[in-house]
């Protein structure tokens, strides 16, 4: 029998065929613009198409898994889930197989009692378009995720006229049925990102008040913690708003910018970029003279590190904002004790005064580095040597860090000619002109 299994394995040997001679002779890399778009184009629909039947097929594996144990497909491949077996077969990633198998979901239909014939699909106008190759896995995902989300407070009749809406959209069909179009040009084929734009725009119709549910849910979901020591570091989890997020995003943002490690010169910059200010360091005097530096090395921090030393500077300078409530009569200061000798020895232990906890004299430092940290030196016999509190200026490690003296430029509107002036004292007042 020719069955579907034994014609798709002479489509392979084909398919290997005409792929290992392409790449065998080096023939894609001197495709024209033309041909390497229709490559790509062509390749796509044959991966629709191939998905399309791994649909059908996984709706197998997903119906012949249910029941008892010893008689589920996954049970005799060894497996314990049918996303698990679709993984296994399919040589994809655990991602991509919950993806075919909640399509298969989708799309799955049951055979009728009296006939035996097959019953539509729950989106079967959707279903109809996969067989036609048209819609792939991530077209079909788009399109439904929104109305699956709603789908308690969404009427069947609704869903199976948006199921059909979004199967013609999908075709390439003119979702607002404008007279004026022409339908013998062709329309290009949507996007599974415009599926999903427009199966938004209807469930926000169909289920306006969608919306506030989720809104409650994630309310209740917000959280931060902050846990117990370990190894040296603690870990912190929660949930957060969007918009605290989006707020804690902009403020490191703000530190990390490149920008402000040195804006290009106007003629360099881009026109967006020539247009907004800066601030950069020209050479200190001690640079030009050739002393060696051993503070201005390259920034060698992870992302992830650079992001907590944001963190860190934007706790500090909220901690003397005094916009705070006082604790004991002062703003929030955190306060590191350390010895004068394992300071000056750059080794043991300093302990962090509101919790207790231990830290490396290392980290201690570089706490220390971000501003606004209160130093308190002890001698060998407890007595306190010094107090200090750091600046929130420009200190010397900084100019060091992005070699010497500041200088700032204003924006364009400000500053047609983009100009760097050295900055002044702000003690220093400049007479008024006559």
């Amino acid at each position: 029998m020719n069955s579907i299994v034994a014609r798709l394995r002479g489509l392979e040997e084909t398919l290997d065929s005409v792929a290992r001679d392409a790449f065998g002779a080096e023939e894609i890399p001197r495709l024209s613009d033309q041909d390497a778009a229709e490559l790509l184009a062509l390749t796509g629909r044959i991966q629709r198409r191939l998905e399309g039947v791994q649909i059908d097929a996984t709706v197998l594996v997903r119906d012949r898994s249910e029941g008892l144990r010893d008689e589920r497909m996954t049970t005799k491949f060894g497996c314990s889930r049918p996303a698990d077996l679709v993984r296994t077969l399919t040589g994809s990633d655990t991602r991509g197989a919950t993806r075919l198998v909640k399509a298969a979901g989708l799309v799955r239909r049951d055979l009728g009692f009296s006939d035996g014939a097959f019953l539509p699909a729950r989106y079967q106008a959707l279903r109809e378009v996969i067989v036609s190759g048209v819609l792939g896995v991530a077209g079909l995902l788009a399109a439904t995720d929104p109305l699956e989300q709603s789908a308690r407070r969404i009427s069947d009749e609704d869903r199976i006229e948006a199921d059909r809406q979004l199967a013609d959209f999908a075709r390439g069909a003119d979702p607002d049925g404008d007279p004026g179009c022409d339908e013998a040009a062709p329309r290009p084929l949507p996007l599974p990102e415009d599926l999903s734009v427009l199966a938004k725009v209807m469930v926000a119709y169909l289920d306006p008040d969608g919306a506030e549910p989720a809104e409650e849910a994630t309310l209740r979901g917000r959280y931060f913690s902050i846990g117990k020591v370990r190894d040296g570091a603690i870990p912190v989890r929660g949930n957060l708003l969007p918009e605290v997020a989006g707020q804690l995003g902009l403020l490191m943002d703000s530190l990390l910018n490149p920008r402000v490690n040195g804006a290009e010169a106007p003629e360099e910059a881009p026109a967006d970029k020539a247009e907004r200010g800066g601030v950069h360091f020209e050479p200190s005097a001690e640079e030009e003279a050739g002393v060696e530096d051993n503070l201005a090395a390259a920034d060698t921090r992870t992302p992830g590190q650079k992001r907590h030393d944001a963190l860190a500077a934007i706790l500090t300078t909220a901690a003397g904002s005094d916009l705070f409530p006082h604790l004991g009569g002062a703003a929030p200061t955190l306060v590191v004790a350390a010895t004068a000798a394992d300071l000056a020895a750059g080794h043991g232990w300093g302990s962090v005064a509101h919790t207790g906890d231990l830290v490396p004299i290392s980290a201690a430092l570089q706490a220390g580095c971000a501003g606004g940290i209160q130093r308190i030196l002890f001698d060998e016999n407890g007595r306190i040597v010094s107090i200090g509190t750091s600046s929130r200026i420009f200190n010397a490690l900084q100019r060091r860090a992005n070699r010497g003296v500041p200088e700032v430029r204003g924006p364009a509107w400000w500053d047609p000619h983009q100009h760097w002036h050295r900055a002044r004292s702000p003690h220093r007042r400049e007479p008024v002109p006559g």
